[in-house]
């Protein structure tokens, strides 16, 4: 072989590495496995999509649970509330969230998600407005684990309909 085939082989062999590295298989789109560019950071539009998406109040109360039972009735209740507000551009749905407690000595409780099945059966819809805002109250049992003051994460996932998701993370206080 000449040298001459061998680098032109080289050369083309580095290309297609770079090129399968630079894409990857898309699977957020139901049924469709595409093939597409690798994202080099969050873009505009998917910061957009969880923007707007805040947790009221900012400092959580603990409620008592009525007759705690580990693990099944945790002792305590954050409730909250996530409100979406509309961005007037870009249809959205809330696909999903996850919480997780640690306490003020860093113990950590278990962490709780609901899908986007488990929020359509507990909302119905999960379509956000285009204008105006949606609330989602929900209620975080806790204390079975560690002291009854510390931060509760929360991580709101939202898709717009072109099927890019983002997601917005926060910590509240719970006292």
């Amino acid at each position: 072989m000449s040298l001459r085939r061998s680098s032109c082989r080289s050369a083309l062999l580095l290309i297609a590495a770079l090129a399968t590295c630079a894409c990857e298989l898309d699977t957020t789109r139901a049924g469709i496995n595409a093939v597409g560019p690798s994202p080099l950071g969050q873009s505009d539009v998917a910061v957009n999509v969880a923007r707007g998406a805040q947790i009221q109040p900012t400092l959580i109360q603990p409620v008592p649970f009525a007759r705690p039972l580990c693990p099944a009735f945790p002792p305590f209740l954050a409730p909250f509330t996530v409100v979406f507000e509309g961005d007037g551009r870009t249809e959205r749905f809330f696909t999903g969230i996850d919480m997780q407690f640690v306490d003020r000595f860093g113990v950590a409780g278990g962490l709780l998600t609901f899908g986007r099945t488990e929020l359509v059966n507990r909302f119905g819809s999960t379509t956000l407005p285009l204008f105006g805002t949606r609330a989602f109250p929900f209620s975080f049992p806790f204390g079975c684990v560690g002291a009854p003051t510390g931060t509760l994460t929360v991580v709101v996932f939202a898709a717009d309909s072109f099927g890019r998701v983002a997601s917005s993370r926060v910590h509240v206080t719970i006292r």
